[in-house]
């Protein structure tokens, strides 16, 4: 047998050799542990991010105002660390024609995210690089914060003494300070006055706020037992009640607001087309004719939604609406180019019925002027009889009270206008209000709103006999 089959032969024959196990070709590593932990270094975990300092400093913490105030010339630097630097105006100078020219100079500001240790959170600020490269000096950002020196203090600014005040809080802070005044050799009592223990601070806190809980624990049980007794419903009653008329006053000062503006619109459109000679006539007739005008607006919004309706189709919901009466203006709007003027457009609209009985009415006056004269005659006599409502018996009751009612505020309009404008017309109507009304009588829409949530309160249906308490005669109210 050759030399190398022997070889090969022997080396299989050794059974051994085929079980014995592969050695591991695993390494093991060790490395020695640090000797302290770098305080800047990033964490694993936890709060990673950068804040904003309005989410860093407490928004109802009681901060000492800045001792140098706010900067007024350059005020984004009160949101920022810019160490006492601010915007420079100067000239650039030609070097051959000695040409000025204005310019400014801005100090170098950057955004960063600086850490601090104390409050283990990276924190986003404005900082120029003149204050970066002094916060990398001293140390980090807590260390240029917490510097003890007037200098210092003078290049904060708001939001860095914000944030110093917020430093100051931490209980690591409180302890380097107290360390640092002890080496000092300041007194015990004045450390213990100016940085207080942190655990003495919290256990205070803890108890005073157990006192509260009690305290308020007390206050509760006190309300609950008093709440069902007449005086507790009474009470919140006259709340409920001095609410309502909070908001009755709110709305009748926009009413009577509108209510003026309209009335000296309405005069003024009567002196001009002469159905009256005075201002003063006009305002005690736009008052008279206010709930025929209001009447006669609806009946001008429900044919004119029929006209809309008819030209385009009904409308299903108010875009729909809104679309429709942009294209009913447009069209109007065309109708008036085209006749050359709106007078002659609405000359050209009224209908041949409408033509017809006016011309009837004039011709049976005796003309254009007569018609005109006993136009004028019918307002004169219309305001003569409102005014004398007050003795006229035959009238209705509700027809009396109208009449009257709209002279006592023609009246007040006319005052008002000659003195004061609208605020003093709002003035008046509040004051008549709250001596003849206000105990017992309230807008419509507020009126049931009120009534029900008085029920709520009282159990039983208080507002009757609140309401019958306050009655007062009719003929007792003063007429202004």
């Amino acid at each position: 047998m050759p030399p190398r089959c022997q070889l090969l032969s022997g080396s299989l024959s050794n059974p051994n050799i085929l079980l014995r196990r592969p050695q591991s070709t695993q390494r093991s590593f060790t490395t020695s542990s640090a000797l302290c932990k770098n305080p800047l270094a990033r964490r694993r975990g936890g709060d990673l991010g950068s804040h904003l300092p309005k989410h860093v400093i407490p928004k109802d913490a009681d901060i000492p105002a800045y001792p140098y105030g706010p900067n007024l010339l350059f005020k984004q630097a009160n949101k920022g660390l810019y160490g006492r630097q601010m915007i420079q105006f100067g000239n650039n100078v030609s070097p051959d024609t000695e040409t000025k020219t204005r310019r400014n100079w801005k100090p170098n500001v950057l955004s960063k995210s600086l850490y601090s240790v104390a409050l283990k959170k990276r924190i986003k600020l404005r900082v120029t690089a003149k204050v970066l490269k002094t916060i990398d000096r001293e140390g980090g950002l807590d260390e240029y914060l917490l510097k003890q020196s007037e200098h210092r203090i003078k290049e904060l600014g708001p939001t860095g003494w914000a944030l110093r005040w917020t430093l100051l809080q931490r209980p690591e802070v409180i302890a380097r300070m107290r360390a640092d005044a002890a080496a000092l050799g300041l007194p015990q009592e004045e450390i213990d006055l100016q940085w207080p223990n942190p655990a003495a601070v919290v256990e205070q806190t803890a108890k005073a706020a157990a006192e509260v809980a009690a305290e308020q624990l007390t206050t509760e049980e006190d309300e609950i037992r008093e709440a069902t007794t007449p005086t507790r419903i009474e009470e919140q009653i006259t709340n409920e009640r001095r609410n309502q008329i909070r908001r009755a006053e709110h709305e009748i000062t926009r009413e009577a607001a509108a209510e003026y503006a309209k009335a000296l619109a309405g005069a003024k459109r009567y002196v001009s087309r002469g159905l009256v000679d005075t201002e003063e006539e006009g305002i005690k007739l736009a008052f008279l004719r206010a709930r025929e005008r209001a009447e006669s607006q609806l009946r001008n919004k429900e044919r004119f939604r029929e006209k809309l309706a008819a030209l385009f189709g009904p409308s299903t919901d108010a875009k729909d609406f809104a679309a429709k009466l942009r294209a009913y203006k447009e069209s109007r709007n065309e109708e008036i180019a085209a006749a050359g003027g709106y007078e002659e457009w609405r000359s050209q609209s009224i209908t041949p019925e409408t033509a017809a009985q006016h011309a009837a009415e004039v011709e049976k006056a005796g003309g254009q002027a007569a018609w005109e004269a006993q136009r004028k005659a019918d307002m004169a006599r219309k305001i003569q009889e409102a005014e004398q409502a007050h003795e006229n018996e035959t009238l209705p009751q509700e027809e009396q009270h109208f009449l009257e009612t709209a002279i006592q505020k023609a009246r007040r309009a006319i005052e008002a206008s000659q003195n004061g404008g609208k605020q003093a017309y709002v003035e008046a109507t509040l004051v008549d209000w709250r001596a003849g009304d206000a105990s017992r009588v309230m807008p419509p829409r507020l009126e049931e709103e009120s009534k029900s949530k008085v029920q709520e309160v009282s159990g039983v249906d208080a507002w009757a006999a609140l309401a019958e308490s306050t009655k007062v005669d009719r003929d007792a109210r003063p007429n202004t």
